[in-house]
C-alpha cells in the first residue's frame, strides 16, 4: 500500500494521507495593498471552496496561499500573476494532504496546538505540528492538515501516538 492510499483507523481516529502531485504556491509582491481578481480570498486565513467543498485556494500566511489541487481555481491564479500581484510556483510533490477524521481528531490535534485559538475566526491557519510545518483547516467530519513532505511521516506517527492514555495503535 502506498502513502497516497495509506489510511489507518486509530481507536476513533481516521487518518489518510497522499502526496499532493500538482499543487500550486502563490506569494503576492506586496500585502495588502494589491489589486486582487473578484473570488480572490485575500482575508487572512480565509479558503475558497470548490462547487463541492474542496479546498481550492489557501491564504494561509500574509501574502502566501496554497492551491492543493489547482483545477476551477487555475483560472483565477493566472487572473493575479497577469494583474501584477504575485507569482505562482508549482509545488508537486512539496506537500501531504493528511485527513483526519473520527470522535479523537481533535484530541489528536490538540496534543500540539489549542485549536481553538489557532481557528479562531479564520477557516485555515499556518501551523506547527510536533514541529511539523504546516497548514490546517476544519471540515464538516474533522480537519484537513497540509504538511510538508519531509515532515509528513513523523507528524503522522505523532498523531498515532496514545490518547488519553489509550493505545493509539493494537498491540502485537
Amino acid at each position: 500500500m502506498t502513502s497516497a492510499q495509506a489510511q489507518r483507523k486509530v481507536g476513533e481516529l481516521h487518518i489518510a494521507w497522499r502526496a499532493l502531485e500538482h499543487a500550486v504556491e502563490f506569494r503576492a509582491y506586496a500585502f495588502p495593498g494589491a489589486t486582487w481578481p473578484t473570488g480572490f480570498p485575500i482575508t487572512p486565513g480565509s479558503v475558497l471552496r470548490a462547487p463541492l467543498g474542496r479546498f481550492a485556494l489557501l491564504h494561509f500566511a500574509p501574502g502566501r496561499w496554497l492551491a492543493p489541487e489547482p483545477a476551477e481555481e487555475a483560472a483565477l491564479l493566472d487572473s493575479a500573476v497577469a494583474a501584477g500581484t504575485g507569482t505562482q510556483t508549482g509545488v508537486g510533490g512539496k506537500w501531504q494532504a493528511i485527513t483526519l477524521t473520527g470522535a479523537q481528531a481533535p484530541r489528536a490535534l490538540a496534543a500540539t496546538i489549542d485549536l481553538e485559538t489557532v481557528l479562531s475566526g479564520r477557516d485555515c491557519a499556518a501551523v506547527r505540528l510536533f514541529d511539523c510545518p504546516g497548514i490546517v483547516a476544519r471540515t464538516v467530519e474533522g480537519f484537513e492538515v497540509w504538511a510538508l513532505s519531509s515532515y509528513a511521516t513523523d507528524l503522522i506517527q505523532c498523531l498515532k501516538r496514545p490518547i488519553l492514555g489509550k493505545s493509539a495503535l493494537p498491540v502485537t
